[in-house]
């Protein structure tokens, strides 16, 4: 319990902060939009390429682990993009950001601070091998539908309209994507085995550092301008995705399906169980899809964790 608290709170205090700051009129709109764009065009990209720089590739592919948490994913994410389109009459385009958000994991601010505490070094190795490819494939995935959307949406009135339409639009758009130029190059640099130059990554690791801190201050002031009510309905659902659906499927996945070791299926399932991370807002808000449901799963994930990850940790700290 004490874990929870020590490590989310200061999370949720950050979120406050940007949200009073906004709030009350000592943060301005024009401010928080210019710190949007510093933190997905710099700050984020800097953290996800140093990060992917220095991984390397494991040497024996750990399919079952892969095939728990990321199946897990996917099946999350359609489940709740399913329910976004059919119960809460969202368009497609908030869809992929709701079920997105039920999914998705706050795996650098808790994720790994919290199973590297509760378990030890023990947990190192399945952990490592969850994160080595874990923003490139989600991000990379929730990009690709989220252009597809957005590009659908601008020919919509286009009766000529062909998926290849799309798919081009689609590339496009990715292709001018800073996260997804950090992830790409940042796997390639990794696997040359070339060391960063201590100057570069100098500067890389000051830009990073204030990603996250700046995101989840974003967010807050972002948060500001929406009425959470209105948004109540979808951010309960990838609340109760992200908290409840997901940790059950990647340990039913885990245990029944692949027959993971007890302290891979520990990591997993506890990783499952962590908060809808900040990343789900910072896309929802550059590609305006559902921003307000967004920030406020964030929030109210953030909080609820306390005590529903709290009894996960419990759960697997008992064997």
């Amino acid at each position: 319990m004490d874990v929870a608290y020590t490590l989310v709170l200061p999370v949720f205090g950050v979120v406050v902060v940007g949200y009073a700051a906004a709030r009350f009129g000592w943060f301005a709109a024009s401010a928080t939009r210019g710190l949007d764009a510093f933190v997905f065009n710099f700050a984020i990209p800097a953290l996800l390429f140093r990060a992917l720089a220095a991984t390397e590739l494991p040497a024996v592919l750990p399919w079952g682990l892969w095939g728990a948490y990321y199946g897990g994913i996917l099946i999350v994410w359609a489940v709740g993009a399913a329910m976004a389109v059919w119960v809460l009459r969202r368009s497609p385009k908030d869809a992929v950001i709701i079920g997105f958000g039920g999914g998705f994991s706050n795996t650098v601010m808790l994720g790994i601070p919290i199973i590297l505490t509760a378990f030890g070094e023990a947990a190192s190795v399945p952990l490592f091998l969850i994160l080595a490819f874990h923003g490139l494939l989600v991000f990379t995935l929730c990009t690709f539908l989220l252009e597809m959307a957005q590009a659908a949406e601008r020919h919509e009135q286009d009766m000529r309209l062909s998926p290849w339409r799309i798919l081009r639009d689609s590339l496009k758009g990715m292709a001018r994507n800073p996260l997804i130029w950090a992830l790409g190059l940042g796997v390639i640099f990794g696997q040359t085995g070339l060391v960063l130059p201590a100057p570069v990554d100098g500067v890389l690791e000051k830009l990073g550092q204030a990603g996250i801190p700046c995101a989840l201050f974003v967010m807050g002031a972002t948060l500001s301008r929406y009425e959470i009510r209105r948004s109540v309905g979808a951010a309960s659902q990838i609340a109760l995705c992200k908290l409840v659906l997901h940790p059950l499927v990647v340990f039913a996945l885990g245990a029944y399906v692949f027959a993971l070791p007890v302290m891979w299926l520990k990591v997993a399932t506890v990783m499952a169980a962590v908060p809808t991370g900040v990343y789900t807002f910072i896309l929802a808000s550059r590609y305006g899809a559902a921003p307000g449901a967004a920030s406020s799963a964030v929030v109210l994930a953030t909080a609820v964790s306390l005590v529903t990850l709290s009894a996960v940790l419990t759960w697997a700290l008992s064997f």
